[in-house]
């Protein structure tokens, strides 16, 4: 064998661990303050505000979505359609119990409405005992906020 050579190991067959270089920790940047939230997401699309309604249920499957009581066929409820993105919208529903015409929802629906009897109601629960009770419900709801 010409030009071949013997090499020799040793017992020990560890590799060498790499060498790691140290780096200086830099101070980080102060974080950015949030921004103000905007009409205008960062899709580029505008976003639309929650429209409200007091309707009857049509069935007896739908649940609060606070209480999470399931809302009787043909009782009251208040009906959030809140916009997703264009084109799109999700159903939102809650009862009617005071506890759950809470000052934020209140608050929400007077933003769009400005006035608890602006808000639209059914025509089966038109001018009922029951549809006034909810729109004085939103309107003392509403006072307890601000």
């Amino acid at each position: 064998m010409y030009g071949s050579q013997l090499i020799l190991l040793p017992d020990d067959c560890r590799l060498p661990l790499k060498r790691q270089r140290k780096r200086k920790k830099l101070p980080m940047p102060p974080a950015p303050a949030p921004p103000h939230p905007a009409p205008v997401s960062n899709k580029g699309f505008k976003q639309k505000q929650s429209t409200y309604r007091i309707s009857a249920a049509p069935s007896g499957r739908a649940r609060c979505r606070r209480c999470r009581v399931v809302i009787a066929k043909g009782e009251t409820r208040l009906e959030v359609c809140a916009f997703v993105k264009p084109g799109r919208y999700t159903m939102l529903l809650r009862c009617t119990a005071p506890a759950c015409i809470d000052a934020p929802l209140a608050t929400a629906i007077l933003s769009v409405y400005k006035h608890a009897e602006r808000v639209p109601v059914e025509s089966v629960l038109e001018g009922s005992a029951e549809a006034n009770r909810v729109v004085r419900a939103i309107t003392c709801a509403g006072e307890d906020a601000q």
